[in-house]
């Protein structure tokens, strides 16, 4: 998500923060984030753009209620490729996507950046190797993944795309679960498929303030390597 769409998109939760929490931030994270701000940016305007930083590794456990209360939509789920040897999800947070991904193959490998939600994801898929890194960088050797998955986390970014493309098999797919513009992949002969929208789980009152209405991902991507 560029800079200016995440300030636009920014959640009411990120009044909860404050400047001095961009200091908590692990030092190789605030410098990639305070790297695409503008100098001379006022604060709501740099928490907002950061609220999602600052939730994925500051307060982990809000990310993973949150998650819990909006599952994937099971047609999304019945779409996925079943009976790989090795499956990657990439930005994994605290496991939403991964767990379904274990039944599915021999190998399940889950690159998440964030300390915090990479030690709920252990807990949570106990069976998946979990591991930090970037998606502009993935830590893992070339076409190791017959099944690349992420879900609610990337859009068209050209170095992203090449590196899910580089990890995976000939003959493996690509798919990306509530992609940001689905319309540009599906223009760029991608598979787009579009489930009808279904209610989040029960919840407590206070996901709705922070994050607003929960929205279980219904939307899907894929597209083969050559």
């Amino acid at each position: 998500m560029d800079y200016e769409t995440a300030i636009a998109r920014a959640p009411n939760g990120w009044r909860h923060f404050t400047p001095a929490d961009i200091e908590r931030l692990p030092h190789a994270v605030r410098v990639r984030e305070m790297g695409r701000v503008p100098r001379d940016e006022p604060p709501e305007r740099i928490l907002r753009a950061l609220f999602w930083t600052l939730v994925y590794h500051l307060e982990p456990e809000r990310w993973d209620e949150l998650a819990r209360c909006e599952p994937i939509h099971p047609e999304i789920l019945q779409a996925l490729p079943r009976a790989v040897d090795v499956a990657l999800d990439v930005g994994a947070g605290s496991g939403r996507l991964t767990a379904h991904l274990t039944p599915r193959a021999g190998c399940v490998i889950a690159v998440e950046p964030s300390a915090g939600l990479r030690s709920l994801l252990r807990g949570n898929v106990p069976r998946a190797g979990v591991v930090g890194g970037w998606a502009e960088h993935l830590p893992v050797r070339s076409h190791i993944s017959h099944l690349t998955t992420a879900c609610g986390a990337f859009g068209p970014d050209p170095q992203v795309l090449a590196e899910l493309v580089r990890v995976t098999a000939p003959g493996g797919s690509i798919v990306l679960i509530n992609p940001e513009e689905p319309e540009w992949f599906e223009e760029h002969n991608w598979d787009r498929m579009t489930a009808q929208p279904v209610e989040a789980l029960h919840h407590a009152a206070w996901i709705d303030d922070f994050f607003g209405p929960p929205d279980p991902p219904r939307e899907m991507v894929a597209i083969r390597v050559r």
